[in-house]
């Protein structure tokens, strides 16, 4: 099992951050890294705002946070957005990966 990246949604509920999706970003560091970077949003310092996006990599099958960033529900919607553009950009017009 190689290494693998992804993007993980948090929401701050009453018994702490429950994660309530994920967009699989596949194989390719810098295209996840450089996606992350495009996205709007604050560093998260601790508990601090209800919405979070993290960055994650998985490596053999085990995550490591890269990223952790707070967003608004307005900056969610527009992250949503620009992370499928981008997927359907390298999934469709791109060569997959192996």
């Amino acid at each position: 099992m190689g290494t693998t990246f992804c993007i993980e949604l948090y929401m701050k509920t009453t018994t702490g951050f429950e994660c309530y999706g994920c967009f699989d970003l596949g194989y390719s560091r810098e295209f996840a890294l450089q996606l992350f970077s495009d996205l709007e949003g604050r560093p998260a310092v601790g508990d601090a705002g209800v919405l979070h996006m993290d960055l994650v990599e998985k490596y053999r099958g085990l995550p490591v946070n890269l990223e952790v960033m707070s967003c608004s529900v307005e900056e969610l919607s527009r992250n949503v957005k620009v992370i499928t553009r981008e997927l359907f950009k390298r999934l469709s017009l791109d060569e997959k990966p192996a």
